[in-house]
């Protein structure tokens, strides 16, 4: 690392940090302003912060394994999401805005009654930021622990106080490794300090920036390392020449080959059929909330899912084909992005991709802590324990929420040590209760005790499996362990709905006019509410959802086959985009647009 990498990165994090203090005023006035921003964010300013939260650190050491092990097609495990996000645009997006809540736990007991609804957003809300928020934050804090091992030398001094730590807790030589814990804690330290202060204004505001800096470095980090290759039809004669015809041929091809060992179909099959389950909700809903319009939420939906899909993953799949060719044979795939980075970059753009990682980083953490000391201020200490409590008293206790977070996430971090372990964890957890949490929008029936019997259930299946992996050897493939989460929570809340009472009449008529969902599965509330505009009938949302994936599906394999130089296949996807896109004109023709004010 030379002296201007160094100052590179140090001018970053005072401007960032500095840019960041500018709105602890405007955090302070209450709980909404420290965690929706007062519910006045434009669409372009929520989208992007939205786009930056969900590129950490470890998404291009993770897209970068992929490529490694399992080729572009390996990126449909979290490519699926694009169906669900297409949902999100025709219909969910404007329902989370038009709750007017600050998380989705509280979304709980706008939507079932009685006490099991008051367990249920109390237990969600420790679920969903102690196991998932708070695991994600430990493979981010992973992720920048091997980009810092890839860039630094561990210091000779170190070496002693681990000794002396290791000896006054009597821990045998070499058990603690006090090089990962202060990597760990600088980092921490680093986006923690304006994310305490700043609230969600300082968040979004920070991410904006921090999304230019990393997206301009990534492409020009790709613009280098294809250089270096050669070009792209150099780099493929190059892999060819590596790896052979059949593993090259499944390394580029964007859906899995019917041979692929490294992707079978019937991975890709489980990925498109299960694991987009969901409502996009926790801190994607977030951003909803703090939206300032229903039309600007949906406007949000729309720039992230086709930045986040269609437009960035090329730079990344870039730099892991590269890497791929340079490191063809090492025992960690994820760290062939930081060691490639070091390789080829000349000074100056190494501190600028370094500090494009940090800007990652940053605008993810600031996220998790922010959105899990959202779910123990309004969840927890303003439901359960300090009802009463004034605006200024919740926004203190806020920021020393956000200061255990990342204690809490730090020691997560020391002790995981695989990223793509970690994503399919959380990943499975997420697709067993994932049907449930979009049928509560949809069919009348759903109730407390369906949710709360999914994630139990989901937890026990992932957590058996685990098990018997860790102690006995038992590796199930990801498929079946996929299938045995889905299929036993689904079978478990399924029967828990029809042997609990459904949720009282007042509560489902209350919720079905203030947020008016489609009439799909509603018949009976419907039935006493006829009062009610839906947003449409289900065959319209429907039509919309499919059409919507196909069009950022479409989007994405055109760019991305345009960037591989496949250019008669890109005219084809190009083909393709054009259809969706004027058979949703036609659809919404005369009929209320999901982007109508």
């Amino acid at each position: 690392m030379h002296w201007v990498d160094w100052s590179i990165i140090g001018f970053y994090v005072v401007a960032v940090t500095a840019v960041g203090f500018l709105f602890i005023r405007r955090a302070s006035g209450s709980t909404a302003d420290y965690f929706v921003a007062g519910r006045n964010l434009p669409w372009w300013l929520a989208g992007t912060s939205l786009v930056a939260t969900s590129f950490a650190a470890d998404t291009p050491l993770f897209v970068a394994g992929l490529i490694a092990t399992r080729g572009i097609a390996g990126n449909w495990i979290w490519w699926n999401q694009a169906i669900v996000w297409s949902l999100a645009i025709v219909f969910f997006a404007r329902l989370w805005r038009r709750t007017g809540l600050i998380t989705d736990a509280e979304f709980v007991e706008t939507r079932y009654d009685g006490k099991s609804a008051a367990f249920l957003r109390g237990f969600r809300a420790l679920y969903v930021s102690l196991i998932f928020s708070t695991g994600t934050l430990g493979w981010v804090m992973l992720a920048m622990h091997k980009i810092v091992d890839a860039t630094l030398s561990r210091p000779a001094w170190l070496d002693g106080v681990q000794q002396s730590i290791e000896s006054a807790l009597g821990a045998a030589p070499g058990s603690i490794d006090m090089w990962k814990w202060l990597v760990l804690v600088s980092m921490f330290a680093v986006a923690t300090l304006y994310t305490v202060l700043s609230g969600f204004w300082g968040i979004v505001v920070t991410d904006l920036i921090q999304f230019a800096i990393a997206m301009g470095a990534s492409v020009l980090f790709a613009v280098f390392a294809l250089d270096h290759a050669g070009g792209m039809a150099e780099l493929k004669i190059k892999l060819l020449e590596t790896f052979g015809s059949e593993r090259t041929t499944n390394i580029f091809s964007f859906l899995p080959q019917a041979n692929s060992q490294w992707m079978p179909i019937s991975a890709f099959i489980v990925f498109l059929g299960v694991f987009w389950w969901g409502d996009c909700g926790q801190f994607s809903a977030q951003r909803m909330f703090s939206a300032k319009s229903e039309r600007d939420s949906v406007l949000t939906a729309v720039w992230y899912a086709v930045a986040h899909f269609a437009i960035r993953p090329w730079p990344w799949i870039i730099v892991g084909l590269v890497a791929l060719l340079h490191f063809p044979n090492l025992s960690d795939p994820e760290s062939g992005y930081p060691k490639l980075m070091m390789e080829i970059l000349p000074v100056g753009l190494r501190g600028v991709v370094i500090a494009s990682l940090l800007a990652a980083f940053m605008s993810t953490v600031d996220t998790h802590l922010n959105w899990n000391a959202s779910y123990f201020v309004t969840d927890i200490y303003q439901r359960f324990l300090a009802p009463g409590a004034s605006d200024a008293q919740c926004v203190r206790v806020s920021r020393w929420a956000v200061l255990g977070y990342a204690a809490l996430a730090i020691i997560v971090a020391y002790f995981m040590d695989n990223i793509a372990r970690a994503v399919t964890i959380l990943f499975n957890l997420q697709a067993g209760i994932g049907m449930v949490l979009m049928l509560r929008w949809f069919w009348w029936r759903i109730n407390a005790w369906s949710e709360i019997s999914a994630m139990i259930a989901s937890l026990i299946a992932n957590t058996t499996m685990q098990i018997l992996d860790w102690k006995y050897g038992v590796q199930l493939p990801l498929i079946q362990h996929c299938a045995i989460t889905v299929g036993f929570s689904t079978i478990v809340w399924v029967t828990v709905t029809f042997l609990t009472k459904p949720v009282g009449r007042d509560r489902l008529d209350a919720f079905y006019r203030k947020v008016r969902p489609a009439r799909l599965l509603w018949g009976p509330v419907a039935a006493r509410c006829p009062e009610v505009q839906s947003d449409g009938d289900a065959g319209m949302v429907i039509a919309g959802w499919l059409l919507g994936a196909v069009l950022l599906y479409s989007t994405m394999f055109l760019i991305g086959k345009f960037v591989l130089q496949d250019y008669g296949e890109a005219m084809i996807a190009g083909g393709v985009l054009v259809a969706s896109g004027g058979l949703l004109m036609l659809l919404y023709r005369n009929r209320r647009s999901p982007l109508a004010p």
